[in-house]
Order: structure tokens, then C-alpha cells, then sequence
């Protein structure tokens, strides 16, 4: 197992944090994957090491990418679980950023080769960034769902307007990894953004809802602009459905009006509840613009 292991290098790390972003179950809509690709692209974070892949994942249902040119096999890559890192400003904590799948098999030798690299770095927090798909629409504010390791990180987080989980059934993982970060005293918590079920293109909306928040925590700076970009675009594609197919919009009213019941209050300010009617009608003025 130690070979399964590579560090490439050894970079001197202030307290660093360790955020995990992986493809599979956990990646609804990019969520996961997304926001760890933006922070490492926007950062220009360095790879220093890597879990190989051989041991932990099942080919036939995850192959690897191979580029045939000429009759040549040109290129042959296998899945990659790596780690980058990335020096913050002084007396702020430096990050580590790791890419990669969830394992299919042997997921607590994984866990024990993640802790041993985060303990071997001094990592103080390990923070999992997952999407799932949730009872929610793109008209109405959602919050962070978080899963902390222990009660006294459940309260610093909820100091950041998240909302905690209640869940009971099948787990990921990331659950394992969490308990054995905690058992290792590496404090631990997953941060989860809730999509919409309708919504299978990437969730920008939910990668910044949880940079910023991580930018808080930490601290550092991540410039947001270029996702804010693209979660307009997505924000136009979304109207375009809405007015295309009226099954998307009775969905969206039905929870819409489930909210209301909800949250009274919040329905009669007006200010954290977008009605389809409004939505659409905003679609409207934009067209007219347009033309």
C-alpha cells in the first residue's frame, strides 16, 4: 500500500486545509469536481502528489481514456486521484486541493492513504465538497447543507447560514473518510450544495455558493467572475426550459407553493421567493430587448 502513494514533492505548508472534490456519486452537476477544478485552475495550484488508481477503482465500470491516431494507440490515461497545493497569504492557512473519483473497492485502505498524506502535512481541516440532487428549484434560494465530524464544527459552521442533515440510508465513501479523519484528529466536514433534479448541466450557482463560503472560513481570495459568467448563461438556458416545457413549470410552481406553506414570512416579504410568474416575466423583458 505505500506504493499506492506517490509524493512527489515536499512543500513547507502553513496549517493547511485540505478540500476534496471528487467525480462519482457524490458530483451531482459538477458540484464537487467544479468547484475544486475552478480553485485549482484560478489559483494555479502545483501537483505534489498522488493516489494510483489500479488498486481502487473497477476499469470495466470506470475505463480509462485512450487516443488511437493512425492505428496508434497515441495516448492511454487511467483515472487520476491528485493532490495540488497552494500558499495563501502569510499567517493564513495553505490549501491542499485533491481531484479525483471516489473508489469503488477497498475504500478504507483509500481513506487510510488520504489521512496518512493529511497528517503528514499538518492538515487542520478536511472538508469534502459534495452535489447532490434535492425537493428544490432554481427560483428560490437554497442553502449549504454541511456534515460535520463533531459538534463543535457543526456549531462554527452554522455561524455561516448553512443548514445541517438529517439522512438515514445507503453512505458514500466520504463518510468513512470523515469518521477517519475525526478518529485521526483531523477535524472534518463535508459542505453540499442541493440541485434541482432537473438540472443535469454544471451547477456554477452551487460552486460559488460554496467558494465563497470556504473563502470566508479559510481565508483567501479566488477571483469568481468567470463562474458568475457562466452561471448566467446557465440562468438563460434554464428560462428558455421553463417556458418550453410546461412539466418543468408545474414542477417548479408545486414547490414553489410547497415553500410558501413553509415559510409564511418569507412569502409575504417578497424578497426570498422568486414566482415562476416573475421568472418568466423577467424572460419576457429580456426578449423584447433583444429584438
Amino acid at each position: 500500500m505505500e506504493t499506492e502513494l506517490i509524493i512527489h514533492e515536499t512543500p513547507h505548508l502553513f496549517r493547511p486545509w485540505l478540500i476534496g472534490g471528487y467525480d462519482g456519486w457524490i458530483d451531482a452537476a459538477k458540484v464537487s469536481t467544479g468547484s475544486v477544478t475552478y480553485l485549482r485552475e484560478t489559483l494555479k495550484a502545483q501537483k505534489f502528489a498522488e493516489i494510483l488508481s489500479d488498486g481502487f477503482h473497477q476499469f470495466k465500470d470506470f475505463r480509462p481514456q485512450v487516443v488511437v491516431e493512425d492505428g496508434l494507440i497515441r495516448q492511454l490515461e487511467y483515472p487520476k486521484n491528485e493532490f495540488f497545493y497552494w500558499k495563501n497569504r502569510e499567517l493564513s492557512p495553505d490549501l491542499i486541493l485533491f481531484l479525483g473519483h471516489e473508489p469503488h473497492i477497498r475504500w478504507k485502505a483509500f481513506a487510510d492513504l488520504f489521512v496518512k498524506l493529511a497528517l503528514r502535512f499538518g492538515v487542520e481541516r478536511l472538508i469534502t465538497i459534495g452535489g447532490l440532487y434535492d425537493q428544490v428549484v432554481h427560483t428560490i434560494p437554497r442553502k449549504i447543507s454541511v456534515v460535520a465530524g463533531n459538534a463543535d464544527l457543526v456549531k462554527e459552521l452554522l455561524a455561516h447560514d448553512v443548514e445541517t442533515i438529517d439522512y438515514a440510508g445507503p453512505g458514500s465513501y466520504v463518510s468513512l473518510l470523515q469518521e477517519h479523519a475525526e478518529t485521526n484528529g483531523v477535524g472534518s466536514f463535508m459542505l453540499w450544495g442541493r440541485v434541482p433534479p432537473y438540472m443535469k448541466m454544471k451547477s456554477p450557482c452551487d460552486c460559488i455558493q460554496i467558494l465563497e463560503l470556504l473563502s470566508k472560513l479559510v481565508p483567501f481570495e479566488v477571483d469568481l467572475r468567470e463562474l458568475r459568467e457562466e452561471a448566467n448563461l446557465i440562468d438563460e438556458q434554464l428560462q428558455r426550459a421553463v417556458e418550453e416545457k410546461p412539466d418543468l413549470r408545474t414542477y417548479v410552481k408545486q414547490i414553489e407553493s410547497m415553500y410558501r406553506s413553509r415559510h409564511p414570512e418569507k412569502s409575504n416579504s417578497g424578497d426570498n421567493v422568486i414566482t415562476i410568474e416573475a421568472f418568466l416575466k423577467h424572460v419576457d423583458k429580456g426578449d423584447k430587448k433583444k429584438d
